[in-house]
């Protein structure tokens, strides 16, 4: 390269890193003095206003931990997921917008507020670089939002479904069971207690995940040929699967597992070659629209996205953050995500409408004669 171009392209260079440091700088100073505006004002309103159902220690340690760094309250308002959705829709017919925020479960806001026009976009809200940030996120593509428009329903939690499928290691030997398909084996005939598929809970997810995106239902009709023993009760599940009396349980639940194999008992999870899912649990939250706190909600909702408000949340839920820098020692090892397994998130919309009408019609009709 001659010596003139090779001057003219250190001069170009120079005056792209010149220019580009006062686009930063603008861009830091914006996104602060935005947030501090939010801040004023927030504390102006003084509280958020939540339709949740989580916990008891849910709703104190984030009061207590939000409080303390913005002094605003956070007012919570109890139900189930039915109820907020007769509780909103009630509030509206009379003109009255009294919540911010709904956290809880996926399947009340997609497939319930959505639909009803409840909901304004989300995403507009998030402003710290910290949850803007891709890379802080599982999957590297920033704050996992599940309803179609990429805009209204937030997934900060991301469990794995670890645990779902569990054996009695005595009853089952090392590489036995490493595929759906081997729980079709004659030699399971009648040695497999399920959690109901017919009724919300493990067992429905696991029967509308593996069916709709591993096995179809031709598999489960097959399974039901094997004549698993159907309960509701998940500790006498466990219970039964460490007393030998069955060999293998589907749709266990997992912390129930947990404090069974903690005392030695010899139960063991799977996770299948096919791969298993990634559930939210109680975490997913959404924006009403005409919120009457709208600047403290913003605060609220970075907040609970940072680093800081995930590792609160995830102790306080004993679930895995989907935020990437956020601890695990609190949590046990087999509800983390583990490197090399197919996961799928299921508490995408798409699924979500679709796990109704597996939960509602096709498990009823494979299943049902077995769990009456």
């Amino acid at each position: 390269m001659k010596k003139g171009n090779l001057c003219l392209l250190s001069w170009l260079l120079v005056l792209a890193i010149v220019s580009a440091a006062p686009a930063k700088a603008l861009a830091a100073a914006a996104w602060e003095a935005d947030w501090n505006k939010t801040l004023e004002a927030a504390k102006k309103e003084g509280k958020v206003t939540i339709y949740t159902t989580a916990s008891s220690s849910t709703r104190v340690d984030l009061t207590k931990a939000f409080n303390q760094k913005y002094g605003i309250q956070l007012e919570f308002v109890m139900g189930r997921g039915s109820e907020m959705v007769e509780k909103l829709a009630m509030e509206r017919r009379n003109s009255l917008f009294l919540a911010d925020i709904y956290l809880g479960g996926a399947t009340t806001p997609t497939t319930s507020f959505k639909p009803k026009g409840f909901l304004a976009p989300l995403k507009p809200l998030l402003v710290l670089p910290e949850v803007t940030n891709p890379k802080a996120w599982f999957g590297g593509n920033g704050v996992l939002f599940t309803d179609k428009e990429k805009q209204y329903v937030v997934c900060p939690i991301l469990t794995a479904a670890n645990s779902y499928l569990a054996i009695n290691t005595e009853l089952v030997k090392p590489g036995e069971i490493k595929s759906y398909k081997d729980l079709l084996n004659p030699k399971w005939k009648g040695r497999i207690i399920m959690n109901d598929p017919t009724m919300a809970g493990a067992g429905s997810r696991w029967f509308a995940v593996v069916a709709d995106k591993y096995t179809g239902l031709d598999y489960m009709r097959a399974l039901v040929k094997q004549e698993p023993v159907i309960t509701r009760d998940q500790r006498l599940q466990t219970e039964s699967l460490a007393r030998g009396k069955y060999a293998i349980a589907i749709g266990a639940q997992p912390d129930i597992l947990e404090s069974f194999i903690k005392v030695g008992s010899p139960i063991k999870p799977l996770i299948p070659v096919e791969g298993t899912w990634l559930g939210g649990g109680p975490g997913l939250f959404c924006y009403f629209d005409r919120a009457p706190h709208p600047n403290a909600t913003k605060v609220f909702v970075n907040w609970l996205l940072s680093k800081e408000g995930q590792t609160l949340y995830s102790k306080t839920v004993g679930a895995e953050s989907a935020r990437l820098d956020v601890p695990t020692d609190h949590l046990s090892k087999d509800d983390l995500r583990e490197p090399g397994i197919k996961y799928f998130v299921s508490e995408e919309e798409d699924f979500l409408i679709k796990k109704t009408e597996y939960e509602t019609k096709w498990a009823k009709e494979i299943f049902g004669p077995l769990s009456r």
